[in-house]
């Protein structure tokens, strides 16, 4: 039997209709993860992995923070979801309940976009367009009094730009392995 209705709406297959679910997975993510979870990335992973609805994500948010369940502190510029310690043994044994599938895909990918977010943090790229249509892409590594390397390559037009941006994200170290066996 499927779901006809706005709960159902972006859940795919497998995914979590029940609030108490989706509440069990944001405290079992704030929980299980070694950084800390941002709200962004939360969302990221609950609701454009298809695991549960948007709508039913933010209200599970709202109520967990009401309840005192998640903290919201501030990071780095960006919000992050705080498990408090007594809440940690009740949602270990809730977190059991959820389909292993849908713990490890959301754990999964949280750890990718944190894992992302830190390679471009770590990693500075500039793209400028150029006269002709195309565009610059500068990569740097290191911290601009303490630059390990930086790079500026041409790429013919945006996508193309952005293939090569994302493919540098993939392994920034790539591009300095590369450097440093071209000269050694």
């Amino acid at each position: 039997m499927t779901n006809n209705n706005f709960i159902s709406a972006g859940v795919a297959p497998g995914g979590l209709y029940s609030r108490e679910e989706i509440r069990t997975l944001l405290c079992d993510l704030a929980m299980q993860l070694a950084q800390p979870l941002t709200v962004s990335i939360a969302e990221s992973v609950i609701t454009g992995e298809g695991l549960a609805n948007y709508f039913e994500f933010h209200a599970a948010l709202h109520e967990l923070t009401q309840q005192g369940k998640l903290e919201l502190l501030p990071e780095n510029g960006a919000l992050v979801l705080v498990l408090p310690g007594q809440f940690r043994h009740a949602t270990a044994h809730l977190a059991k309940d959820l389909p292993r599938r849908v713990r490890d895909r959301a754990l999964h990918k949280a750890e990718q976009l944190q894992q992302q977010n830190t390679r471009e943090s770590d990693n500075r790229i500039s793209t400028y367009p150029t006269k002709d249509g195309g565009f610059y892409i500068t990569f740097r590594q290191g911290e601009s009094d303490d630059m390990l390397l930086s790079v500026t390559i041409y790429a013919p037009d945006k996508n193309e730009a952005e293939r090569i941006r994302q493919r540098f994200l993939a392994d920034p170290g790539k591009l300095y392995r590369a450097v440093l066996g071209a000269i050694q």
